[in-house]
């Protein structure tokens, strides 16, 4: 409660998969240092459908119906049910989700050393552009010795300099928010939040970090995504 509590308010907090992504992490470290806790799911669903209709959060988009994110309750492993959570249509969703150029099989290594994402997006208020290469943005990772990694949005010329896209100033940094996905053979997909694991990053998190890693090594079809934020006068 307390957890849910501090995220209705809170200014960090700024979607619903924002909020999402926090209650799977707070599970994740607990489970992973035995901590004594409990997660009622339907408690849980109902408190995250509260937060959407007092904060005007936007639902996420359909595709996230076929992810699966499984939160350990203190007793159990249960699947979060996104469902309830998407929005009906794609045709009044205020998102679009973008894959990077590249698959990554080592996602916390990457972010924890300096290195470049690269995604394809032509924003919709660009209607013409003459540019050399594909529109889109360049995410570079920030190292640090803290236990919070930093991804900046290139935004200068030289950042795009013999690179495959070109930038337009449409694209805000304020509107990405980075997540991880992976396919299995199966065909199942899972969603992996990344924005709150900077503590994997502490000089005492190594072997977690490594566990958590080892979760791609079966998969195929591993991307880092953008869940891009649209004004409403700019979707089309």
């Amino acid at each position: 409660d307390e957890l849910l509590d501090w995220l209705s308010v809170s200014e960090t907090v700024t979607s619903l998969l924002m909020a999402i992504e926090a209650v799977w992490t707070w599970t994740e470290y607990r489970y992973g240092n035995n901590q004594v806790y409990t997660v009622n799911m339907a408690v849980l669903s109902a408190k995250l459908t509260d937060m959407v209709e007092r904060r005007g959060w936007s639902l996420l988009p359909t595709e996230f119906i076929k992810y699966e994110v499984y939160l350990f309750t203190g007793r159990e492993m249960a699947q979060f049910n996104f469902r309830p959570f998407c929005v009906s249509s794609k045709d009044n969703c205020s998102y679009v989700v973008i894959n990077c150029v590249e698959m990554c099989t080592e996602p916390l290594s990457l972010l924890s050393k300096e290195g470049k994402l690269t995604f394809h997006f032509k924003h919709p208020s660009v209607t013409t552009c003459n540019l050399p290469g594909k529109c889109g943005f360049i995410l570079k990772t920030v190292p640090s010795k803290a236990a919070l990694w930093t991804l900046r949005l290139c935004t200068e010329k030289e950042d795009y300099v013999n690179e495959t896209v070109h930038f337009h100033d449409e694209i805000r940094a304020e509107k990405i928010h980075i997540y991880f996905s992976q396919e299995y053979t199966d065909g199942s997909k899972y969603l992996y939040p990344i924005s709150w694991l900077g503590w994997l990053h502490s000089d005492n998190a190594v072997n977690k970090r490594n566990n958590w890693e080892n979760k791609f090594y079966y998969g195929s079809n591993i991307w880092f995504k953008v869940l891009y934020k649209f004004d409403a006068s700019t979707k089309t």
